[in-house]
């Protein structure tokens, strides 16, 4: 199987669990030939093939009801978004674009279908746990970064990262070790770094 091939199966199989699909299987994804990561998935079998997550029949609920919207995103479920952008793809996708309505959860304190959303994902990643950002990628690298390192430590990290890993090294005193990512030619884009090179990073 080739490199692009064996990515894009990879991530349907993955978009099969998002989307509540009963399956088992190991899953593999690399650059080269070799395989970066390993998930292995063992949905619950109470999930079945036709079933729809709760999050995503929330959302359709919430986008069916006929009732005027006073709060953000400023679209105003599709009739005040830009003509330009609905000419484009349409008023549908406007629609389930929902903040933070009672019926659809609490980020900060899930007990609903944002819940059972984040425990499909921790499945999905092989995780004991799965937490959905409240601020954006920012928050989640400060947070990772000032809940494992201390002033002094070394974080290996790549020399690309998002630069919101600056300000999280500045805030828990932590320093870096940068390693520079192998670039592929074929993407056209700097490709994670892999254990052996952590390893061998001194």
């Amino acid at each position: 199987m080739s490199d692009s091939l064996e990515i894009l199966v990879s991530r349907l199989e993955r978009n099969d669990i998002l989307l509540g699909k009963n399956k088992n299987y190991t899953s593999f994804a690399g650059y080269n030939g070799v395989p970066l990561t390993e998930i292995s998935c063992v949905p619950s079998a109470a999930v079945s093939q036709n079933e729809i997550p709760p999050l995503v029949s929330a959302l359709k609920a919430s986008a069916e009801e006929n009732a005027a919207s006073f709060h953000f995103p400023g679209h105003n479920r599709g009739q005040a978004a830009p003509s330009s952008l609905t000419q484009l793809i349409g008023a549908k996708p406007f629609l389930h674009d929902l903040p933070e309505l009672p019926e659809l959860d609490n980020l900060f304190a899930p007990e609903g279908p944002i819940l059972e959303a984040q425990k499909r994902a921790a499945r999905l990643f092989g995780a004991s746990e799965t937490w959905f950002l409240v601020g954006g990628s920012t928050c989640g690298i400060q947070a990772a970064i000032m809940a494992t390192c201390s002033p002094g430590d070394t974080l290996i990290l790549p020399r690309n990262s998002h630069i919101s890993a600056i300000s999280s090294m500045v805030l828990s005193g932590a320093l870096p070790k940068y390693i520079v990512p192998e670039y592929d030619f074929k993407w056209d884009v700097a490709c994670g770094i892999t254990p052996s090179q952590a390893s061998t990073t001194s």
